[in-house]
């Protein structure tokens, strides 16, 4: 049977949380809804809960994608599931299998492979974000068919502190002096969210809708004007994605 590709599950690790976080993508479980996204077919496509289920030999798989989490990798906030998610994430690694990390996806390989995650200096980074492509991001098979500049969707308080010996910085943003990196020839991770549609992220922006407010994204009397101005950037995170599955996985 071939190998499969295994999306590792970080969302969360209570039921309730996981509800919430949910809550945006109708109906799906958030892997599903990245495959669906993606157009990954069933049979090629397997999901495994960080938290609640026991983490397999990484080289039965063709590539692990780990998506976004509502847990920070920051230090004294990191459970045991997490440590262990590091390790899984390092087993990976060294056997060279393909790796793609996406907004906590990126916090926890950079955690795993010995770099640092810290509270964003300048603030959360939520909404239409304008990537810029740097050199080596224009020349990376991830970005094939884009310009050095585009929109994307961001949700995210924390951020990679710097770049480990040999890392390249692929894309930076204003908000996110490190958006996307490439490690090696198989890791590549992505501080945004190629996955998120218009509609998940206006979902995603009522599930923080005080916080917005109180960090002067918009105002409570603007807030449905806020969600109306948000644009959808699907299209070129399907280019994203399927860059990946094209270019990176064997």
């Amino acid at each position: 049977m071939p190998k499969k590709i295994l999306f590792l599950d970080i969302l969360a690790d209570n039921p309730w949380r996981r509800q919430e976080l949910e809550s945006p993508y109708g109906g799906l479980s958030y892997p599903e809804h990245f495959r669906q996204f993606t157009g990954i077919a069933k049979n090629q496509f397997i999901s495994i809960d960080a938290f609640g289920e026991k983490l397999p030999d990484p080289a039965k798989f063709r590539a692990i994608i780990l998506g976004g989490s509502g847990k920070d990798p920051v230090k004294k906030q990191e459970s045991p599931w997490i440590l262990e998610t590091y390790k899984f994430i390092r087993k990976t690694a060294d056997k060279n299998i393909p790796i793609l990390g996406i907004c906590g996806g990126l916090q926890f390989v950079i955690k795993a492979l010995g770099g640092a995650i810290v509270k964003n200096s300048k603030g959360r980074n939520f909404g239409n974000s304008l990537v810029t492509l740097t050199a080596e991001g224009q020349k990376d098979p991830l970005f094939s068919g884009l310009p050095k500049k585009f929109m994307t969707q961001a949700s995210h308080q924390c951020v990679a502190r710097s770049l480990k010996p040999g890392w390249k910085l692929l894309a930076f943003s204003v908000k996110s002096p490190i958006d996307a990196i490439a490690i090696g020839k198989n890791i590549r991770l992505v501080q945004f969210h190629p996955e998120v549609s218009l509609r998940n992220v206006r979902g995603k922006a009522k599930l923080k809708r005080q916080a917005l407010i109180n960090e002067g994204f918009t105002t409570e009397k603007n807030f449905p004007k806020f969600l109306t101005a948000l644009k959808d950037t699907s299209e070129t995170g399907k280019k994203i994605l399927t860059n990946f599955l094209e270019y990176f996985i064997k």
